[in-house]
């Protein structure tokens, strides 16, 4: 289902998705504001902040989760139900805000990872079909370096490998063979 998130996000424009993420925070606040921010919603703005972090970038991700924070506070502030200790509730929202910077930091580093990833795939799909390779055994002829192929017939070793792999051959005479041909050829 990430996956599938992942590939939307990816097509979608970035405008799109922050629209649709301030439609979700518009939709959070006015809960708040009619709920008096007793319901928590605090699942809720981690949405906003997973669709910025996914589909921008994580410098997005990290402006989005600090203003899906501060839009918290803000309706923490307006709450009746506020603790006696200012400096406790100066705490959790501090808290709250580190939780949101750091499930942003969290999403823009699996993303990372995610599309490392398919760049890796993707380049070792593409070195598996570049290879056409030769393995197991090859029966040889011992004298004349003949290949008996699957159907039982014999090839020059040239046009084996050849038709078997990638490879295509250029012939050159090696300097043991020169010396020997060449003496065979003076006499």
């Amino acid at each position: 289902m990430i996956i599938r998130m992942v590939e939307w996000l990816s097509k979608a424009s970035e405008i799109r998705i922050v629209i649709i993420s301030l439609a979700i925070l518009a939709v959070i606040g006015a809960v708040q504001v009619v709920t008096l921010a007793r319901l928590t919603l605090a699942p809720a703005y981690l949405i906003p902040i997973a669709l910025v972090t996914l589909r921008s970038t994580r410098t997005a991700g990290l402006l989005t989760s600090v203003v899906c924070g501060v839009m918290w506070i803000s309706m923490e502030v307006r709450s009746p139900t506020g603790s006696e200790f200012l400096w406790l509730d100066a705490w959790n929202n501090l808290l709250r805000v580190g939780v949101f910077v750091s499930f942003a930091l969290i999403l823009a580093r699996f993303k990372g990872d995610m599309v490392r990833e398919m760049k890796l795939n993707a380049k070792l799909q593409a070195a598996l079909a570049e290879v056409n390779q030769l393995s197991g055994l090859l029966p040889i002829c011992a004298w004349c370096k003949r290949i008996r192929d699957d159907q039982g017939t014999w090839q020059q070793i040239e046009t084996y490998i050849t038709v078997h792999s990638e490879a295509d051959f250029t012939h050159g005479i090696c300097p043991d063979c020169a010396r020997k041909h060449k003496a065979e050829h003076i006499r």
